[in-house]
Order: C-alpha cells, then sequence, then structure tokens
C-alpha cells in the first residue's frame, strides 16, 4: 500500500482501488499526480488472490487504509473493485464514489442489457485453487497492448493469481451517496454499452466517457486525474 500526501491539509482524500490480478502501485501515477495537486492519496493492497476471502474481507484493507484520514473521502473502484467500492461506502462515510471501468457485477442487471465483455477477450487458465493466472506474454497482449512495452512488462511481472470472492454479496441495493462512473471506449474487457447502460440503468447517472483502455491510470494518467478532480469539484 502506498500512502502520500502535503504537509498541508489535502483538499481530499482519495482511496484508489484497484482490480483483479493487481496490487496498489497499480495507480501510482494518478496517486502521485493527485498529491501533487495537493490531495491525499491511499493505493491499498485487496487480497484478490485469496479464494477463502468474502466479499467484506476484501474490501477490509481499504476500510483500515481510510482510518483517521481526514473527509471529504472520495472512494475510486477500479474493475471488479467496483463491487469493493460500493462496500467502502457502505461501511463509513464518504463523499463521492467514482466507478472507472468498472464490472458492476455485484447489482442485478435486467435481461436485456447489453453484454459485458468484449467477444472473445482470452481469459487465463484457472489454478488447483480456481484462481486465475496470467502468462505474462498472454497479459501484455490481451490487457496492456495500449500501453508502452516497458509499462506492460512491469505490469504483467507483478500479476496475481485471481480468486472469486468466497460467499454471496452483502449489499442488496447501492449505497445512497453521490456516484460517477469513467469508461473508455476502447476498454479491453468491458463494452462500451454495457458501461453506458450500468450508468444509466443501474446507478441512475450520465457516465463520463474517456478515449483509450482498460488502464486509464496508466495509458493516461493526466486525463484520468483530472476527470476525478473534476467529479470531486461536484460534491457538496
Amino acid at each position: 500500500m502506498s500512502i502520500r500526501g502535503c504537509d498541508n491539509r489535502p483538499v481530499a482524500t482519495f482511496c484508489l482501488i484497484h482490480g483483479n490480478w493487481h496490487d496498489g502501485s497499480s495507480w501510482s501515477p494518478v496517486a502521485e499526480r493527485l498529491e501533487h495537486h495537493g490531495h491525499l492519496a491511499v493505493s491499498p493492497d485487496l487480497p484478490f488472490d485469496d479464494p477463502s476471502a468474502t466479499y467484506l474481507e476484501r474490501a477490509q484493507p481499504a476500510l483500515d487504509a481510510l482510518v483517521g484520514l481526514p473527509d471529504p473521502v472520495i472512494v475510486v473502484g477500479h474493475s471488479v473493485a467496483s463491487a469493493e467500492a460500493a462496500l467502502v461506502a457502505a461501511q463509513r462515510p464518504v463523499a463521492l464514489v467514482v466507478y472507472v471501468c468498472p464490472r458492476l457485477g455485484s447489482f442485478a442487471a435486467p435481461p436485456e442489457a447489453p453484454p459485458v465483455f468484449r467477444e472473445g477477450f482470452p481469459f487465463p487458465a484457472r489454478d488447483d485453487d480456481g484462481r486465475m493466472v496470467w502468462q505474462p506474454d498472454d497479459a501484455v497482449r490481451a490487457m496492456y497492448p495500449r500501453l508502452p512495452p516497458a509499462v506492460a512488462q512491469a505490469l504483467a511481472a507483478r500479476l496475481r493469481p485471481g480468486a472469486s470472492p468466497n460467499g454471496d454479496y452483502p449489499l442488496t441495493a447501492h449505497p445512497s451517496v453521490p456516484t460517477a462512473l469513467i469508461y473508455t471506449t476502447d476498454d479491453e474487457f468491458f463494452t462500451p454499452a454495457w458501461e453506458r447502460y450500468a450508468a444509466t440503468h443501474i446507478l441512475g447517472i450520465e457516465p463520463i466517457e474517456l478515449p483509450g483502455g482498460h488502464f486509464p491510470m496508466q495509458e493516461q494518467p493526466d486525463t484520468l486525474c483530472g476527470a476525478l478532480e473534476r467529479v470531486a469539484a461536484g460534491i457538496p
């Protein structure tokens, strides 16, 4: 986990939650920019590699990282961490939840919802514990085709196995907090049609579109940082 901040009181506290297979360091480019602008940023490592961890146990490192930190708190969940970001917002007061290229699979979608995943995405094989495990070269080709090779290879070298949560999701409805959704036009995992549908029909909000792929925190950290600050500026 990384914790950074300025000597003066931060404008906001951002809790940046990584997606499956990754760790908190995947958020480093955005965290650095947020701190440069006077915010505090925490990017905890969640146990997405532990098949025995429940949803609440997966979210606990984010809750722990926020203990004693100043308001307003903005929780940002990437990809499948949309589930854990919502849990953090349900467990403690937050000013805003921002979903970045989210899966949003924890809340029921009607049958007429568009396809979630890009057709033919090559998910990796599972190990004996049922966890999806990437080979580095496969991860670079599938997840990071838009990133510079050195960046892609560094991310692939840090990947962990990805486990499914143990047990049912504890929320039946989305927390009643201000919410934003940022999606990308060329997301390698999720279809833009699904992201737009999830924003308008599940969350009841208008989505924010950015160019690029599934990892804007690495591909275009300045653009994503700007988008986060703009939605943060709109909270009461």
